[in-house]
């Protein structure tokens, strides 16, 4: 591959185009991602007096970058605005807090129209129509409660997480109702909610919730693995992974320590768990001895996942980030200066995203293009809303472990594709992660939802020939190993093309394909650290991780939205294609919002710690005299209110689980496997007007890939 560059764009959504209205952050990265992938977006920007206080707003060269800016400021203005929203075919709209003329002129024209809508919770529930911001809805759902040290108050992250989530989950809804609009013709309102991305972000704590146990803070830990923290070196932090026993043991040989590895009181996970306060001080230890550089150095060489944890001003020096072009300064026409903004994050073999090459003038679209734009009919008519799960009939193959891989090929289920694990015979080492119900791990089900998995040994010729068959029938092959191993198997981008020259094959990994970082091991944490997404959200001095794992969901959902956008380009061209997801350039590409941003500790959002718990206040509100203590979370909201702050509770995992909001949005369900044992299972956060998401059946053991099997599968034997 190459670096990106505008001649080599890709045009994955060419002849698409989108009117951005919504306020909200997630509208302007939903719009952004689909200008990435090829759509024409017109970014419509209200009088400054109709702005509100969004922070889509404050960042205004981030968000219209690489768009088409149209001023709004007359009623002749307005009347524009319809004819364009009558020649495209989407709409993005943030009805919770838009003014109330562009609500309006959005739901009388887009009938025909695909009308995509970001909200803090949707359009059902009790809270529904709440405009709460990003830091309110992570404590409402449980996000903030798992974001902190064990020791201290939770924690709103910095980074506006869930308006990245939604914005990436709505740009993945929208290429799959186009998709059902193509099959038959209806049109689609798509109905985004923060609250619904916040509660799918949870797949790491809530198995901890239906084992029976309370789901805590735990830091810049794992909530299911060990050691795994932050440990400080002499000259600063690094971030250390270990999610199983093998590495644990590379470590102790590393540390000098072999006889470690069969401690009863660290031989197995579970045993590391317990005893994890012991581990870290023993980790400690040996970290302290070392400068950063040296300590990864070391770890690298023993093939221990860990990084550097960089500070956000220090990424553009990354050598990967350099590489992959994510850190840009361009034009800004409105303040004759420049703008830094992230780079691509597609990067394709049929080329990369499309490049902002500046920041545009407000309204500096020409009445001639907009006139030109008004005289087209866009697709799309009255019929009823297309019902047709948009991916059925399409065959998805996945050899992903934990979190990344089987995120999105989990979604493509959801939307009617037919997905089959391809497990080593020894399984995903998910499946053993605590806590379990029966003999399977709560996690590993979750997580795979709606999948057949197949247990085949790739290294040896009758897996190979298997797999090869399954190539042939296959769209889609999605994995997350480390970059290398399929090619080292002879199953790289060349040979796979040539097997299947309509296959569309995503691989995800933590520093991409084309890395300065050739087969660097990485988890969510490490990519966290070494994209400045914890020095982001660093707490009283100290770099913190997200309590959700940012990195994992987020690069399983930039995955999607991109797989989704590529077989929409296979429509027309009838050519597969290679897709490259970097964990990395994801992070850092959330942490863009805070690029140009008063970091302080000052600017977050202050936690009050009330009788039955906290409750997340207002930035600008000061927090100090009175007697928080001695209310209850509902009295100090009401006390709030009446003061004029907004003001939410900062509910725990079983808040969230037992709420009505939770029940009504269908966020959570439970399902029966095969042998009668119910799981938990995570509805989508995707919820279309005429499309129904089908949350399948748990997964459960691995099949042998004997004669009944390949016969059910359509395949020789």
């Amino acid at each position: 591959m190459t670096e990106p560059n505008p001649a080599n764009a890709t045009n994955f959504l060419s002849g698409i185009s989108v009117v951005e209205i919504g306020s909200r952050i997630s509208a302007g990265l939903c719009g952004s991602l689909l200008a990435d992938a090829g759509a024409s977006v017109y970014f419509i920007e209200p009088p400054e007096d109709q702005q509100g206080s969004s922070a889509k707003w404050a960042n205004r060269a981030l968000h219209a970058a690489g768009k088409h800016s149209v001023a709004v400021d007359t009623d002749a203005d307005r009347d524009r605005l319809t004819a364009i929203i009558g020649a495209c075919d989407v709409v993005l709209l943030s009805s919770d807090v838009d003014p109330d003329w562009a609500v309006e002129i959005a739901k009388t024209v887009a009938p025909g129209k695909i009308l995509c809508d970001f909200t803090a919770f949707g359009h059902s529930g009790p809270l529904s129509g709440q405009a709460f911001d990003d830091a309110m809805v992570q404590s409402i759902c449980g996000v903030a409660h798992t974001t902190g040290f064990a020791d201290g108050p939770p924690v709103a992250l910095q980074v506006p997480l869930l308006e990245y989530s939604t914005g990436t989950y709505g740009a993945a809804a929208i290429v799959a109702a186009l998709a059902a609009r193509d099959r038959s013709g209806g049109a689609q309102r798509i109905d985004m909610a923060l609250y619904d991305s916040g509660v799918n972000s949870l797949a790491t704590f809530l198995p901890a919730h239906f084992g029976g146990k309370v789901p805590m803070r735990v830091g810049n830990q794992h909530a299911m693995c060990a050691p795994w923290n932050a440990y400080q070196a002499s000259d600063g932090w690094l971030l250390l992974c270990s999610a199983s026993n093998p590495p644990w043991r590379r470590l102790c040989n590393l540390m000098g320590q072999p006889d470690l590895a069969d401690d009863p009181t660290f031989v197995d996970l579970s045993d590391r768990m317990e005893n994890r306060d012991e581990l870290n001080r023993i980790v400690q230890g040996w970290v302290g001895q070392y400068d950063v550089a040296t300590a990864t150095k070391l770890l690298m060489s023993a093939d221990v996942a860990c990084g550097p944890i960089l500070r956000m001003e220090d990424a553009e020096s990354d050598p990967n980030l350099k590489l992959r072009g994510m850190i840009r300064d361009i034009p800004d026409r409105a303040s004759g200066g420049t703008a830094r903004i992230p780079g691509s994050l597609l990067r394709a073999h049929s080329g990369h995203g499309r490049l902002a090459e500046y920041v545009p003038l407000r309204g500096d679209t020409g009445a001639a293009e907009l006139e030109a734009l008004v005289g087209t009919v866009a697709a799309g008519n009255d019929t009823p809303d297309a019902n047709e799960l948009p991916l059925e009939g399409l065959r998805v193959l996945e050899i992903g472990q934990y979190t990344t891989a089987p995120l999105t090929s989990r979604h493509l289920a959801t939307l009617g594709a037919e997905v089959i694990k391809i497990e080593p015979r020894e399984g995903d080492a998910a499946r053993s992660w605590l806590p379990h119900n029966g003999d399977l791990s709560i996690f590993f089900v979750m997580s795979n939802s709606g999948k057949t998995s197949l247990a085949l040994d790739l290294k040896s010729e009758e897996g190979r020939k298997i797999f090869i068959d399954l190539l042939v029938s296959a769209d889609v092959l999605l994995e997350n190993l480390k970059p290398g191993s399929l090619d080292r198997l002879g199953f790289g981008w060349p040979q796979l093309s040539e097997i299947n020259p309509r296959l569309i094959y995503c691989a995800i990994s933590g520093f991409g394909a084309d890395s300065a970082y050739h087969e660097r091991p990485a988890f969510d944490t490490v990519v966290q650290a070494m994209a400045g997404l914890m020095h982001a959200n660093s707490f009283e001095g100290t770099p913190l991780k997200s309590g959700v794992s940012a990195g994992d969901f987020m690069g399983g959902q930039v995955g999607l939205f991109f797989v989704l956008a590529a077989l929409r380009h296979r429509e027309r061209t009838d050519k597969g294609d290679f897709i490259d997801v970097s964990m990395q350039d994801v992070a850092v590409w959330m942490t863009g919002h805070l690029w140009h941003q008063d970091r302080a500790e000052s600017r977050r959002n202050p936690m009050l710690k009330c009788a039955d718990g906290y409750v997340c206040a207002e930035r600008d509100f000061d927090a100090t005299g009175r007697e928080w203590a001695t209310m209850t979370r509902d009295e100090a909201i009401a006390l709030l209110s009446r003061e004029g702050y907004m003001a939410a509770p900062v509910r725990t995992l079983a808040e969230m689980v037992e709420h009505p909001q939770t029940e009504a949005r269908g966020l959570l369900q439970w399902h029966a496997s095969a042998d009668g044992l119910q799981w938990p299972l995570l509805g989508s956060p995707m919820t279309f007007s005429g499309l129904r998401p089908f949350i399948g059946n748990p997964i459960g053991k691995s099949s042998v890939a004997d004669a009944s099997m390949l016969a059910r599968l359509g395949i020789g034997a």
